[in-house]
């Protein structure tokens, strides 16, 4: 196995995760959100944590929590084609789960919002607003939420955090499905992807060397990434308006398709697999 193709694969997918991985404040404090988002009081109305496989968001969506980022917080996600990963981890949680914090969900039928919000409440005592329970994918992921928040006050601002793999779709996302829904015209996003992992060569192989815990084998990381690259593609294959018509059109930069197809590419000559 060529090192430096290992090399050149962990740099590609780097670029292509620092991409997708939108941020749009620098830290996730109230000091930032003042100076940079121009929130007045470095607070947004919502905090939405979009549920996956990864069950350390429970962990970042605490710090926000506590960090007091946001008035109220909500988890998002029913069971979708990934929720099998979070499944297994709660599964493992469950061997040291502590019955009188919290009833335990049952994995293999709670939704994700609910095992989280079960882990949020298990591991840091905390409990979110809301939970949206129903949502299969990105799509209904924003258009149930936006359904629950019609009952409420238009918020002013919201902050949506996602895997890092998914952030800039869901934004992309959200910007598509407001489009349709007046009342969230002037309802200002903050993106932040609740991670940053970064791969590199070690001893020859390509290995994580900063994750959060409980993150997708890598495998179903390079999947995720390759993945997105193509979805955000306004053409007829991708999920722009020239093609499915699930979110606003995004520039995908030159260089980051360039990363992406050589990424595909030194995948096949490595012996790796991306898949979900």
């Amino acid at each position: 196995m060529d090192t430096r193709d290992i090399e050149r694969a962990a740099h590609d997918a780097n670029e292509l995760a620092a991409w997708l991985g939108k941020r749009d404040v620098s830290a996730l404090t109230r000091d930032a959100l003042r100076a940079e988002a121009g929130l007045a009081d470095g607070q947004a109305d919502w905090f939405v944590l979009f549920g996956g496989g990864v069950v350390g968001l429970v962990d970042a969506l605490a710090n926000a929590m506590r960090a007091g980022v946001a008035r109220r917080y909500a988890i998002v996600g029913g069971r979708g084609r990934a929720t099998y990963w979070l499944d297994e981890a709660m599964g493992r949680e469950l061997g040291q789960w502590d019955d009188a914090i919290c009833a335990p969900p049952a994995p293999g039928s709670a939704s994700e919002a609910e095992m989280l919000a079960a882990l949020l409440r298990q591991r840091h005592g905390l409990v979110p607003d809301l939970l949206e329970t129903h949502s299969t994918n990105c799509g209904n992921n924003i258009t149930y939420l936006l359904d629950l928040l019609d009952s409420q006050e238009p918020p002013h601002s919201v902050i949506l955090s996602q895997d890092e793999a998914m952030q800039r779709r869901m934004g992309a996302t959200w910007a598509r499905q407001v489009a349709d829904r007046p009342r969230y015209g002037g309802t200002q996003v903050v993106e932040w992807a609740f991670y940053h992992a970064e791969l590199g060569c070690v001893d020859g192989r390509l290995e994580y060397v900063r994750a959060p815990r409980g993150i997708w084998d890598l495998e179903t990381y390079l999947f995720l990434l390759l993945g997105d690259v193509d979805r955000l593609n306004d053409d007829a294959l991708g999920y722009g308006p020239k093609g499915r018509d699930f979110l606003v059109h995004v520039d995908v930069p030159v260089e980051v398709r360039a990363a992406r197809e050589e990424l595909g590419d030194l995948c096949a000559r490595i012996g790796l697999v991306p898949h979900l």
